[in-house]
């Protein structure tokens, strides 16, 4: 955020890729906040959903907002009206729609990709630049305008050259029109301070500034072995259950750390630790920019809402090709439209290049 604000404390509910709110306790500031984001009007109890994925809820200049760690990116322009159209209000861009797999339970589909995986031939190194390019964005919210709640997006094209050995590298960052479901809350929604980037970013890292959380880094390499893997996730703090960012996270770790190859074994045992859990669905789904992906979802509830997660996954390699949050059911004191989305990702390439000008 701009304004010289220091982010002073990253809260709960835990970021998979952090080590913080292992206690599971909030400041009595966040958790007024977060009742006033989460709860309904009637609510009087401070409840903090575990398991938020992979937005990290910020104390800042007395604004809570749910931001993502993920490379965001992208252009919406037909959802957000930069393209001539009317910005439709109270919306966010369109939720996934699933397509449940027929005769087929979960955990068939999930055992028998990750038999085909197995078999696939290692990954090639053409470089000791991990590239990748992504877009997406995620739903800044605050809970304290006059108006009650305030939201605000930024589309945002996000390019990374991470270099393995130690970290170091360039990020190059797009942003695009800022984007409010309720355009009525524009004014509010930039004075907390909800506009997070804008124009052309490019900046270059020292060593260091890319490296992975230690934590992860700390158990590899990964078993190939699927109990013993899920004895490893378990050893990081993913989010009390949602194992599905346990998953991504542990595929981001080995990626950098091992520049850029993701044993083919190594994402079969993945799907196999996914496949044993019962509150996992799979489904076949349409990404925003049209590609045919696996959505491996988990769903929670808080009060009549309904919050699910999904991993996307590319049905020929296994790997993580995206994900998004949704929320179902009542909009809770977010002011948006149901079902609406609160944050989207999708990566468009990725490999290994020579330098941080090469692109894949």
């Amino acid at each position: 955020m701009k304004g010289g604000v220091k982010r002073v404390r990253e809260l709960m509910p835990p970021d998979p890729q952090a080590g913080f709110g292992r206690d599971g306790t909030l400041p009595d500031r966040a958790e007024r906040e977060l009742t006033a984001l989460l709860g309904t009007a009637e609510s009087t109890t401070p409840r903090v959903r575990a398991g938020m994925s992979r937005r990290r809820v910020l104390l800042a200049g007395g604004v809570v907002a749910s931001v993502t760690a993920l490379a965001a990116s992208g252009e919406l322009g037909r959802l957000s009206g930069s393209d001539g159209g009317e910005a439709q209000a109270r919306a966010t861009p369109p939720v996934l729609a699933l397509d449940p797999i027929g005769g087929r339970s979960s955990e068939e589909v999930l055992t028998q990709l990750a038999d085909k995986v197995r078999q696939l031939a290692p990954e090639s190194v053409q470089g000791p630049y991990l590239y990748s390019k992504s877009w997406g964005w995620a739903l800044n919210s605050a809970g304290d305008v006059p108006g009650g709640v305030a939201n605000a997006a930024v589309p945002t094209v996000t390019e990374q050259w991470i270099r393995a050995s130690d970290g170091a590298g360039r990020e190059r960052q797009m942003h695009g029109r800022p984007y409010f479901p309720d355009p009525d809350q524009e004014r509010d929604a930039r004075k907390a301070g909800l506009i997070d980037g804008k124009g052309i970013r490019d900046k270059t890292y020292g060593s260091g500034h890319f490296a992975p959380d230690p934590e992860w880094q700390a158990l590899l390499p990964f078993s190939t072995e699927p109990d013993r893997l899920l004895v490893q996730l378990k050893q990081v703090n993913w989010e009390g259950g949602r194992v599905i960012w346990g998953v991504s996270a542990m595929l981001d770790a080995t990626r950098r750390a091992s520049r850029g190859v993701v044993a083919p074994q190594l994402r079969a045992a993945a799907l196999v630790v996914l496949a044993k859990r019962t509150d996992v669905r799979v489904s076949r789904t349409t990404t925003w920019l049209g590609h045919q992906v696996l959505a491996i979802t988990q769903e929670t509830r808080h009060r009549a809402a309904t919050f699910r997660d999904s991993l996307l996954i590319d049905p020929t390699t296994g790997d993580r090709v995206g994900s998004e949050e949704a929320l179902l059911g009542d909009p809770l004191a977010l002011r948006i439209a149901v079902p609406g989305t609160l944050s989207v990702n999708e990566i468009l390439s990725r490999g290994t290049v020579q330098d941080t000008k090469a692109r894949v």
